[in-house]
């Protein structure tokens, strides 16, 4: 069975501290296909962030105006803040629900990645900082960040995703990261989550439905569409249909 990839947004809510090594020695030493992209965001948000006034900071960080204080020390303190593997780091509703704290990333047969304004793509075992950065914001010096890492990930999706299932769950804000060559190529089943009436459901609930269908996945790598409809426990209140290349999730609470 050929490993399926599973992409998911951060969370807001991220585990603080950290016992990896600062993240500025982890970016300068990233030899990685994103490393020297990582380097250059990691620049523009020091370069950035202290020119800017709350209101723009608000938006960059996504955080409401009592935090920007914080959110202006978390992001100007970044190369020295110790990190964490993603799945440890990651502590959302849509990651609890999947228990990505408690898999173990050598042994759980999914390749789970994570689209992150700070490092564009990120595995499990990634050290990750704690931060607060929109996909959907600007920096002065790179423009929006979707446009910004869509270029740079064009390949390294392309190389991810080949000759293997891709799930996407990623909301709106973060699926611009994909370019659309690059995604009409590979088999990617999508999932949206809707009310009866099709428009988009409670965002809460449908982080932890989102959650506890990647866990299904989690447990079953070789589900496809249909099989996850069928087998997969979506939480109170919602049904699942499916389509060759879409799960369909109805919330009717």
């Amino acid at each position: 069975m050929t490993v399926p990839l599973v992409l998911l947004p951060p969370s807001k809510g991220k585990a603080e501290g950290g016992d990896g090594p600062a993240y500025g020695e982890v970016a300068a030493t990233d030899d990685g296909p994103l490393g020297a992209s990582r380097r250059a965001l990691l620049a523009a948000v020091q370069d950035d962030v202290d020119g800017l006034d709350d209101p723009t900071l608000v938006r960059l960080a996504g955080v409401g105006a009592a935090k920007v204080a914080d959110a202006r020390k978390l992001l100007l303190g970044l190369p020295d803040a110790p990190t964490l593997p993603a799945h440890r780091r990651y502590r959302g509703i849509v990651h609890g629900n999947a228990g990505l704290a408690e898999v173990d990333p050598a042994t759980v047969g999914v390749d789970v990645r994570v689209v992150s304004a700070l490092l564009g793509l990120a595995v499990l075992t990634e050290p990750v900082p704690d931060y607060r950065l929109e996909v959907a914001a600007r920096l002065p010096s790179l423009g929006g960040l979707g446009g910004w890492w869509r270029t740079r990930l064009a390949e390294e999706l392309a190389r991810a995703g080949a000759g293997r299932r891709v799930w996407d769950l990623l909301p709106g804000e973060h699926a611009r990261v994909w370019d659309p060559a690059v995604r009409a190529d590979l088999d990617v089943v999508s999932v949206r989550f809707v009310r009866p009436d099709g428009r988009a459901a409670n965002a809460a609930r449908t982080k932890v439905c989102k959650g506890r269908l990647t866990a299904a996945v989690l447990a079953s790598p070789d589900l496809d569409a249909a099989g996850l409809a069928r087998t997969a426990d979506p939480g109170e209140g919602w049904t699942l249909d499916a389509d060759t290349d879409l799960v369909t999730a109805v919330c009717h609470v």
